[in-house]
């Protein structure tokens, strides 16, 4: 019933962690001491400058302790931290900070541009003035706010409260079993709602440490961290985990692990097999969404099922339901619905309102599943048209506009495939204009793919296009996207 940053120094100070470990980033040691002063001197920056209680605070920054003492700085005057991908092509930043509606950012200095509200910088954040109090909060007020991918339209706001890290740290954190022996660290960032409960909460609520690392680092490089720092809970997509597979230390450093988790995406029944095959059930399969803020399935601890997202976390509940909202009998493909007491449905700017879902009512997951007699889960993909690529949520309609920016391209279509190594890529299709000879064919298809590199951050870029004469369409007009989706498997396959 309190402000999250005061519970936390509290924590800290009562169980003796001020002078333990909390983030290893590059080679500096930052204690849990010198992660909550840097907390205060940020708070101090902030309150400066007339930020107070309910002002959204967009932080634009790799993850670092400058993110971490920004995100607690922001929580701690009672504004609402709102952490956005600071990889983002500028259009997409700009488009970002419209969505917050931001009294300030935290960015770094040559991004200033971006925004038309202030911009404090990392160094901004080591302020000398006065460290105002805590600011009044109970477990309902609104503390940070994390942008969705966009399901139904444009990307949205979800917003989360005070009390939600205790929740979501009692749940997820619990499966995963984070203790304040471990060391984690996550590919996912903690831009997202899933790498933000990986880095910052659980640790800092368990006594644990975490290692940060700016840059999104490639398998191999993430394996030498995980051996550098004596990682023992790793969190990625099954995507990467798919990458690392490959690697010739994989075996050796994965098996080291206490525990790994996998989210972001359903993990493939083969490649399940060949992680487990590696870390038997210390493999943590889980499943959530930037609406719940984390895990709200976990197959584990204690009760495994290969295959499935295992089952519901307390507090949480669970049901599929039928296209009329009415529960479906165990066996049954429906659609998973949720409900608990984190659930932050988005909204369309940071400036509204934030719409949040009392417990007992329910939230629409938009993903197809069954649930069996015991209460184990499989989620069979989403019930829209959103892609997923290494666990992000990826629109088609986005990228399908610039290809369809070219003048000889008249329909594009783009959808993500799984190889059976269990990478996923994305893939496009079009229809040109006119008919083109082989090379002129190649060299469009060199210029639309580098005007999407030039346009769109690196995950919405397709693997290659395909040219085709038509593009699969229903009697009404409307793109058969599961037919592209099978088009484009057979394409991988070649």
């Amino acid at each position: 019933m309190t402000n999250f940053v005061r519970r936390l120094a509290e924590t800290a100070l009562s169980r003796g962690w001020l002078e333990r470990p909390a983030y290893h980033v590059d080679e500096r040691v930052h204690r849990f001491e010198d992660v909550l002063a840097g907390a205060d001197r940020a708070a101090a920056a902030f309150a400066s400058r007339g930020l107070g209680p309910g002002a959204r605070i967009l932080i634009a920054l790799p993850d670092g302790i400058e993110f971490v003492w920004a995100f607690l700085g922001a929580m701690r005057i009672g504004a609402v931290a709102v952490p956005v991908n600071s990889m983002f092509h500028p259009d997409e930043m700009r488009q970002a900070a419209g969505i917050a509606q931001p009294a300030a950012v935290v960015s770094d200095p040559g991004f200033a541009g971006r925004f038309t509200v202030p911009v404090l910088t990392p160094d901004a954040l080591r302020s000398e003035a006065r460290v105002p109090p805590y600011a009044p909060a109970t477990d309902d007020t609104p503390a940070f706010a994390a942008f969705t991918s966009g399901t139904t339209g444009g990307p949205k706001l979800c917003f989360h409260t005070h009390g939600d890290p205790e929740v979501l740290t009692r749940a997820a954190g619990a499966a995963v079993g984070v203790t304040a022996d471990d060391v984690s660290y996550s590919v996912p960032r903690m831009n997202f709602a899933y790498g933000l409960g990986n880095s910052l909460f659980f640790p800092l609520m368990t006594g644990g440490a975490a290692v940060l690392t700016p840059r999104r680092l490639a398998p191999g490089d993430s394996l030498a961290v995980l051996e550098k720092y004596g990682v023992t809970v790793f969190y990625s997509q099954p995507t990467f985990f798919a990458h690392m597979l490959g690697h010739p230390d994989a075996r050796r450093v994965l098996g080291g692990l206490r525990t790994a988790v996998v989210a972001g995406e359903v993990l493939p029944d083969s490649l399940e097999r060949r992680l487990r095959d590696i870390l038997g059930p210390r493999l943590l399969n889980v499943y959530g969404t930037t609406e719940i803020g984390h895990a709200v399935l976990a197959n584990g601890p204690g009760s495994v099922r290969e295959f499935t997202l295992g089952r519901a976390l307390d507090p949480y509940r669970l049901r599929v339901v039928d296209d009329a909202g009415v529960p479906v009998p165990a066996g049954v493909e429906g659609r998973l619905e949720v409900s608990g007491p984190t659930i932050g449905l988005g909204v369309p700017r940071g400036g509204d309102d934030p719409v949040r879902l009392a417990p007992g009512e329910w939230y629409s997951t938009s993903d197809a599943a069954t649930v069996d007699a015991d209460g184990f889960v499989r989620v069979h993909g989403r019930l829209d048209d959103v892609e997923i690529v290494g666990g992000i949520n990826v629109h088609p309609a986005e990228i399908e506009d610039r290809l369809m920016a070219h003048p000889a391209v008249e329909e594009a279509a783009v959808c993500a495939v799984r190889r059976d190594s269990g990478i996923s890529v994305l893939r496009a299709h079009a229809v040109l204009r006119h008919a083109l000879d082989e090379t002129a064919e190649q060299a469009l298809r060199d210029e639309l793919l580098g005007a999407c590199r030039s346009s769109l951050t690196w995950y919405k870029v397709p693997e290659d296009v395909t040219f085709v004469a038509r593009l699969p369409r229903n009697p009404t007009g409307k793109l058969l996207r599961r037919t592209v989706r099978a088009l484009a498997a057979e394409d991988a396959l070649r």
